[in-house]
C-alpha cells in the first residue's frame, strides 16, 4: 500500500492508492460478467496490457460505450495516466449516471490526481470535493461500493477539517461497511487503526477481514501481505497464504511477489530462482517478481547477491511494465544502487541519470544523483 501523507500543508494528498506488498487490488464490481479472456477478467487478474488491446477496437467503434470506458479508466489508472482515466471515467457516467461502480471509479481517478507534486493545495481541494461528491454519488446508489468506501473514507482521515475531514464520520462509515460487507469493512477499520497508529488492533482485524473473505484468492493474498509486513513479521503464516492465493489462481502476479521477497529475506537462494521462472511461465508480460526479488536483495544489503539482482533488474528493464508495476524509471533507479553497491560508481550514475529523465518527480532517484556526482 502507498503511505498516505498528512494533509497539514501543501503536499495533502488525500487518495494515494493503497495496496498490499506486490500486489494492486483490483475491484471489478459483480455487476460485470467476466467472461474468460474478457477486458474485465484480464483487468481483475492484472492483465492491464492484455485489456487495453480488447478494449482499443470497441473503443473507437463505439466511443461512448459506459462499460468499455469504465474498463478503460481502470486500465489507464493502473498506467498512472491519470487525466484519462478521469476522461474516460466522466464519459461513463455521462452515459449511465445511475451505475455506481462508473460513479465510484470516477472517483478513484480524480483522487489518484491529488498525487501530483505540482498541483497547488487550492486545487487539490478542489479536486477532492468532486471526489467526495462523486463517491458519495457512487454510495447512494450502492452501499458497498468498494472504490467510493475506500476513497471516502480516505477523504475523511486525510482532509483538514475546514475541508470536510472527519475521523468520527470515518469510523461511522466503516462501521455501516462492516455491518453490509464484513471483509470490506474490516480492511477500512484497518485502516482508521493504522492512521491512530493502534498497532496491537491491526492484527485481530486482518484475521476478521480474512475469515469474512471467504478462503478467496483476495482474502488470502491480503492476509499473506499482512502477515509479512507487519511488525514483527510472521513469515510462516505469511507463505502459507501465499501459497494459498497461487493455488487459486496462479496467473496473478501478486502471490509471486510476496514469496519471492520472502525467499530473500530467509536466504531461499535454491528456491527463488525456480519460483521466478515458475512466474515468467504462468505471466510471462509480468515480472513484476523479479523486480520485487531485486529490491529484497538491495534493501537488505546483502553484497554477495548483488550480482543477482542486476540480473534480475535488467530482465526486468528488457520489456514494458504491467500496469500497477514499478515503473522503468524506478527499475532504473534501483539499478543505479545495486551497480554503486558493486563498486561500479560511473554505470550507477548513467542508470540513476535515466531514472531521472525518464521521471524528473522521482525525487529519491534526484537525491541519489547529486551523491553520486
Amino acid at each position: 500500500m502507498i503511505p498516505r501523507r498528512a494533509a497539514r500543508d501543501s503536499r495533502f494528498v488525500p487518495f494515494a492508492r493503497r495496496r498490499w506488498i506486490g500486489a494492486a487490488a483490483v475491484l471489478i464490481p459483480a455487476s460485470f460478467v467476466l467472461a474468460e479472456d474478457s477486458p474485465g477478467q484480464w483487468i481483475e487478474q492484472g492483465h492491464f496490457r492484455r485489456a487495453e488491446v480488447l478494449l482499443r477496437a470497441p473503443l473507437q467503434k463505439t466511443p461512448a460505450d459506459p462499460q468499455m470506458n469504465f474498463l478503460m479508466s481502470r486500465v489507464d489508472l493502473a498506467f498512472r495516466r491519470l487525466d484519462d482515466a478521469v476522461a474516460h471515467a466522466e464519459k461513463a457516467v455521462a452515459a449511465d449516471g445511475a451505475n455506481a461502480s462508473y460513479h465510484g471509479q470516477l472517483a478513484e481517478a480524480l483522487g489518484a490526481q491529488t498525487d501530483d507534486p505540482d498541483r497547488g493545495m487550492f486545487d487539490k481541494l478542489s479536486l477532492a470535493k468532486r471526489v467526495r461528491k462523486e463517491a458519495e454519488a457512487a454510495l447512494a446508489l450502492d452501499p458497498k461500493n468498494e472504490s467510493a468506501n475506500s476513497v471516502l473514507l480516505t477523504f475523511y482521515l486525510e482532509a483538514p477539517g475546514i475541508a470536510g475531514g472527519s475521523k468520527d464520520k470515518a469510523k461511522e462509515l466503516a462501521d455501516r461497511v462492516t455491518q453490509l460487507d464484513p471483509a470490506q469493512g474490516y480492511q477500512l477499520q484497518m485502516e482508521i487503526a493504522r492512521k491512530e497508529q493502534r498497532m496491537t488492533d491491526l492484527e485481530p482485524l486482518a484475521r476478521k477481514a480474512f475469515e469474512a473473505g471467504s478462503n478467496s484468492f483476495r482474502a488470502n493474498l491480503n492476509f499473506a501481505g499482512f502477515n509479512l509486513s507487519r511488525t514483527p513479521p510472521d513469515p510462516v503464516a505469511g507463505e502459507k497464504h501465499a501459497r494459498a492465493a497461487m493455488k487459486l489462481d496462479a496467473q496473478r502476479i501478486g502471490p509471486y511477489s510476496l514469496l519471492a521477497s520472502l525467499f530473500v529475506t530467509q536466504k531461499r537462494w535454491n528456491e527463488l530462482d525456480p519460483l521466478l521462472a515458475d512466474a515468467e511461465r504462468a505471466i510471462p508480460d509480468n515480472l513484476g517478481a523479479h523486480y520485487q526479488a531485486a529490491r529484497a536483495i538491495l534493501l537488505a544489503g546483502d553484497a554477495g547477491q548483488m550480482g543477482r539482482a542486476e540480473s534480475y533488474l535488467r530482465k526486468y528493464l528488457g520489456q514494458p511494465p504491467e500496469g500497477g508495476q514499478p515503473s522503468l524509471a524506478g527499475a532504473h533507479w534501483r539499478l543505479g544502487l545495486v551497480l554503486e553497491k558493486q563498486g561500479r560508481k560511473d554505470e550507477a550514475r548513467a542508470e540513476v541519470q535515466t531514472a531521472v529523465t525518464l521521471d524528473p518527480k522521482l525525487k529519491a532517484a534526484q537525491q541519489d544523483l547529486k551523491r553520486l556526482k
